[in-house]
């Protein structure tokens, strides 16, 4: 034990200059955003000024707050820098909408939805935000302004979902949030109880209705319901609350939807969650009717379809028997809610909705959002624009093709398994006829044959597995059955085999294959292996599990409102790792917090959960990594968040899980760790998804900076490292994916680097992309995912033209800085390009546009080119032409200029091509980088399109 503490603290000693040596990191390293756009994900809320549609803000569940002022054909995000991505409403001050109440965390209780961290305001339209407290609450349900009081607000806050600490319940401010006041007379007292809707009069502010909501959910169980709920009303401001009985269920109750009429506020509606009936007669769950204000309550409606994740109802401003519910269909009424239709029969807008606006000067237009987007109706809801500009997928796990460009793929919350290319040759970017629904379900794991990119493989919720291509686009399903597990009965007997439940899954079950044998690995409470591409598969490990009798319940959850979509399955392989040393040496990690390692192909499975210090029992294991530079080093991270624990939970083992030491030097105490990844090159490299973004360690995570450059804030599900492009990939759970492009130098840092006086790294290979383009006019609604940062539009995007730029990566001592470097570019033919570069400390790049250094024009070839000139404008009529010579003799102080206007017209004049300005193109360049008389000599190699290859 001492010697493994010794050689920590001597690694520690001799990486302390690489923890200070990050400068230059975010100004080298950008992360663009890639889409996709056309998935849809998961709107909470829609604020739109009254007299104006066109204006509106929409809310994400974890993706931030977005703004449009033309009704959704552009759109811009107005949060990505603040503390949270998770939303739970937005109210916009429609006496003044410069005036933007934000308050977040998700309040639609699903086992995915994340949390926030208070309320905040903007008094500037949306340019800026500050935080103004109720940090605490978790999650909040609604926000109501009050008229003619812009300081005042009002916020209902349902609180903790996995817990009963913090704060919840209704409070007040009256001095812009400076202040808060929670309002407790005459509503529910105790933890319990939150509050989950609020609706005010719009005539009379001192009336406001309220409704309160138990809630609570674990990993295995969700409850909804109970004694200490209801509908609340107050005429005096909120002073005093009164509980409305009449006519509503007499037992406990559920998560309730409150709507008001605008017209006349005496005529309310409520969507109650209680127990279930079919008798209009009998009240219990379904949709209720008042005209008078609450008095009294008529059951009219029987429908509630998931009330935890819904339970959302709306009335048209302008119709009071035009009632809308908002379940996983989309529920119209045009009696006042005695019956409803499906609003979307064909599906077209599509699947659990949750946010909707009605204009109040057009009782035909309104918005609607749902997990599958955001839309539009003017002929109230004939049809629908759907918004597929928006780049807002929740992404759970990702993988990636060995195509070139290669292609990402990747699973999603509630809108299937999604494909997109991560370059698509394009100058307006990676549009949306880039991307492609593989399949339906929550998406889940992918892999793809690293020798074969058409034999792709998907997963989804529960275990679901599929072999996939994605040329004709034919899948199968190839999960295990009890008919293709060949030892079947070497783990269970014939009666247990034929009479119970054997194998559990976990909502996002683990599957691996590795890419040397090609053989499969899916994980539920066993862990199945095939070697035959999943045409039969071997059990290879006992239950890693607890096993838990009360936690295995099958189809034992929702309280009031039976649910068991099968996301609380729960006592399951939660996360899996392969040695890419030894595929006998496999980690395995449990939603119930237990730890496993085989060293000899799941013969036998040691436990290490007991060798892990300062973790609560039964926490969540978020992921394990094994080395692929070490064969007895891992990486493990807990996610406590499940129960109600945020703090970062990070490990590292050097020898087979025997000791474990935590590595969160650096992180927030708040910090949920969700990935894991150690880069595939160099072993001090590590990065990490958290709630709230991307962090990063070049000291094998001893310390670790937050590294989100050009990345807003939201929860990273996935990474994954490219091993040919060198390319960090994110999933995201709210803004879809980012990719990082040649971390090829990060991966080349280590002390010899950081102690030199500069450095020229090995640079990354740069290809000729050929210029696809579909060109043309295509307005302003469409999505564009950005390209790499080397491709330089070089006309408008109608017009479709872009060159390639070649990227130079280079590291300079801070003792150094602003000292004059000199960087030259030399090609076989002795063409050079020379550039003198001011130091600057740390990481730097250079993207050079490829033009060699440009030689003034000698007399004869100036003779030659006013020839060329004089006969082709002898031929030609053309303006264009004309203007471009003239272009040419007026730019006789710029050189540069001159040669590019001549590369321009090689096309057209009959003059040799080396008067035009040299450019490098395909072979092998010498870098040359030099600093005080000390020199440093690389290699960049320019390649063509391997697209002209498959010609």
């Amino acid at each position: 034990m001492r010697e493994i503490y010794l050689v920590i603290l001597l690694f520690s000693i001799s990486f302390t200059s690489i923890s200070q040596s990050v400068q230059g990191i975010d100004a080298t390293f950008k992360w663009r955003n890639i889409g996709p756009a056309n998935q849809g994900g998961r709107i909470v809320d829609i604020e739109a000024l009254d007299n104006q549609f066109r204006k509106v803000f929409m809310a994400t569940g974890s993706g931030g707050v977005w703004y449009s002022e033309n009704a959704g054909t552009t759109w811009k995000p107005i949060f990505d820098n603040y503390s949270t991505a998770s939303i739970g409403d937005i109210a916009v001050y429609q006496q003044d909408p410069s005036i933007i109440w934000v308050g977040t965390g998700e309040a639609n209780n699903r086992n995915s939805v994340s949390w926030g961290d208070g309320v905040f305001l903007s008094k500037d339209g949306g340019k800026t935000f500050q935080n103004v407290g109720l940090n605490d609450t978790h999650q909040i349900a609604r926000i109501q302004t009050i008229p003619n009081k812009p300081e005042e607000a009002c916020v209902c806050a349902i609180g903790h979902l996995w817990g009963y600490d913090g704060e919840r319940g209704l409070f007040r401010t009256k001095d812009g949030g400076k202040t808060w006041e929670k309002i407790k007379k005459g509503l529910p007292k105790g933890k319990k109880s939150g509050c989950t809707d609020l609706i005010i009069d719009p005539n009379d502010p001192n009336i406001m209705y309220a409704a309160f909501y138990e809630r609570l959910r674990q990993p295995w169980h969700f409850e909804s319901g109970g004694d200490n709920g209801g509908i609340f009303k107050t005429t005096n401001g909120g002073k005093t609350w009164k509980k409305l009985k009449n006519g509503l269920p007499s037992g406990a109750t559920g998560r309730i939807g409150l709507a008001i009429y605008r017209k006349n506020p005496k005529i309310l509606m409520a969507l109650v969650e209680a127990e279930k009936t079919d008798d209009l007669q009998k009240p219990g769950s379904g949709v209720y009717r008042s005209e008078d204000g609450g008095e009294s309550w008529t059951y009219v409606n029987t429908y509630n379809n998931r009330p935890f994740y819904y339970s959302q109802i709306r009335i048209n401003p302008n119709d009071d028997q035009r009632v809308y519910l908002l379940t996983t269909s989309y529920r119209v009424s045009e009696d006042g809610g005695k019956t409803f239709r499906n609003g979307s029969k064909d599906e077209e807008v599509h699947g659990d909705f949750h946010a909707m606006w009605l204009d109040p000067t057009d009782a035909d237009r309104y918005y609607l959002g749902a997990d599958k987007g955001m839309s539009i109706t003017h002929d109230h809801g004939e049809k629908f624009q759907l918004f597929d500009n928006l780049p807002i997928a929740q992404f759970y796990r990702i993988g990636f093709d060995y195509r070139d460009p290669y292609y990402v793929y990747g699973g999603l919350q509630d809108n299937g398994f999604y494909a997109t290319s991560s370059f698509s040759r394009d100058i307006r970017g990676i549009l949306n006829d880039s991307n492609w629904k593989v399949h339906w379900g929550d998406g889940q794991y992918t892999e793809s044959d690293p020798d074969d990119w058409r034999k792709l493989y998907t997963s989804s919720e529960n275990g679901s597995l599929n072999k996939y291509d994605p040329v004709t686009h034919r899948i199968s399903s190839i999960k295990p059955r009890k008919s293709t597990i060949s030892n079947l009965e070497s783990y269970y007997s014939k009666e247990e085999i034929d009479t119970m439940r054997l194998f559990r899954y976990n909502w996002a079950a683990p599957f691996q294959m590795d890419l040397k044998s090609k053989n499969l690995y899916l994980a539920g409470n066993h862990l199945f292996k095939s070697v035959d591409d999943g045409k039969s598969w071997n059990l290879i490990s006992p239950d890693l599990s607890t096993n838990h009798p009360e936690k295995t319940k099958y189809r034992a959850s929702g309280g009031l409102t039976p649910d068991n979509s099968g996301a609380e399955t729960h006592c399951t392989i939660s996360t899996l790792s392969l040695s890419t040393i030894d595929e006998s040496i496999i980690w395995a990690g449990t939603d119930d917090g237990l730890v496993h390692l085989t060293q000899n192909g799941g013969v036998d499975w040691k436990p290490l959960r007991a060798n892990i210090k300062g973790v609560p029992e039964g926490t969540w294991v978020s992921r394990i990594e094994a080395s692929s530079h070490e064969a007895g080093r891992a990486y493990l991270s807990f996610d406590g968040h499940r129960s109600d624990d945020n703090q970062p939970y990070l490990f590292v083992t050097e020898d087979f899980g025997k000791t474990w030491n935590r590595i969160t030097n650096g992180l927030p105490s708040d910090m949920v760790i969700r990935v894991v990844r150690e880069d595939l090159v160099n072993p001090n490299l590590l990065f990490i998804g958290t709630e709230t973004g991307v962090w990063a360690s070049i000291d094998r995570g001893l310390n670790w900076f937050k590294f989100m450059p050009e990345m807003p804030t939201v929860s990273v599900y996935d990474l994954a490292i490219h091993p040919r492009d060198h390319s960090l990939i994110a999933g995201s759970h709210g803004r879809s994916l980012f990719v990082m492009d040649n971390i090829h130098a990060l991966q080349q840092l280590n002390t010899d680097v950081i102690n030199s006086d500069f450095y020229l790294f090995e640079q990354p290979t740069s290809t000729l992309w050929e210029n696809v383009s579909r060109g043309g006019q295509r307005g302003h609604f469409w999505f564009g995912g950005d390209n790499p940062e080397v491709i330089r539009p070089v006309s408008s995007l109608p017009r479709a033209r872009f060159e390639v730029d070649a990227l130079i990566y280079y590291y300079v001592n801070e003792a150094h800085a602003n000292k004059d470097l000199q960087l030259m570019i030399e090609d076989s033919e002795g063409r050079k390009f020379t550039k003198k570069l001011k130091a600057k400390p740390g990481f730097n790049k250079f993207l050079w546009n490829r033009e060699f250094d440009a030689m003034e024009y000698t007399e004869d070839e100036l003779t030659q080119l006013n020839t060329a000139f004089d006969k082709v404008l002898q031929n030609s009529t053309s303006s264009r032409l004309r203007n471009t010579i003239e272009k040419f003799k007026n730019a006789k102080d710029s050189i540069v200029v001159q040669r590019r206007i001549i590369s321009q017209l090689l096309n057209t004049l009959e003059v040799d091509s080396s008067l035009g300005l040299a450019k490098a193109t395909e072979g092998e360049l010498k870098v040359t980088l030099q600093l005080e008389g000390q020199k440093q000599v690389q290699t960049l190699i320019i390649r063509n399109d391997p697209l002209l290859k498959e010609d």
